[in-house]
């Protein structure tokens, strides 16, 4: 019996000592777990406005590049280029990120935070070249010609309902007179019989003088 209150005190020494040990490496395994990324996104442009369409965001810390993205159509972050700067061993916290734009230092910087989620734009010095330039001026035209009103070949009844005054009384007018019914509005367009309303007699009078 004592041999066994022995055996079994040793055994509960051995699991003693291996839970301390087990303990003793939580707070490392916890120190050395990653934290979670810190997302950008937003616009590139120059100074002048225009949008940087292509190339390379990247985000420094201290020097070294901690995230690249790609440019498109002036934008970087958005799906599916998302933009994240990852906290490998979970130390960013609090930490300054600078940003580039094609190798050039934007000026623009960000506080890293777990699980940050920041609208961040950007913008480096110049602007983007223009491909064949302003043309040249062509050579001096006449004088401005003003179009002659065409005369109308409708009749003054058929006028009355041409609501778009192309010289025909089709759908389009007819569209008119859908959009605008029932109002009460004072000289409404598709107030054809002058009334006030429009309503069923101007229906009417568009069927009647339909020409195509």
């Amino acid at each position: 019996m004592v041999n066994m209150v022995i055996i079994i005190k040793k055994n509960i020494n051995k699991y003693l000592i291996l839970l301390v040990a087990i303990m003793g490496m939580i707070p490392a395994l916890a120190f050395a777990a990653p934290g979670i990324p810190h997302q950008f996104y937003g616009t590139v442009s120059y100074s002048n406005g225009s949008a940087v369409l292509s190339g390379t965001v990247k985000a420094k810390i201290d020097g070294v590049v901690v995230a690249t993205g790609s440019i498109t159509n002036g934008q970087y972050g958005y799906n599916p280029n998302l933009f994240f700067v990852t906290d490998p061993d979970g130390d960013r916290t609090g930490t300054t990120i600078s940003f580039f734009v094609n190798d050039v230092e934007t000026g623009t910087t960000a506080v890293f935070a777990n699980g940050g989620y920041t609208n961040l734009n950007l913008s480096i010095s110049g602007s983007s070249s223009t491909s064949g330039g302003v043309g040249g001026g062509g050579g001096g035209g006449g004088g401005v010609t003003t179009p002659s009103t065409p005369t109308s070949q409708l009749s003054a009844a058929d006028q009355k309902v041409d609501a778009n005054k192309d010289n025909k009384v089709d759908v389009l007018d007819f569209n008119t007179l859908m959009v605008n019914w029932g109002k009460t509005t004072a000289n409404n367009v598709a107030d054809f019989n002058g009334d006030g309303k429009v309503d069923v007699f101007d229906f009417n009078l568009l069927m009647i003088n339909w020409t195509l």
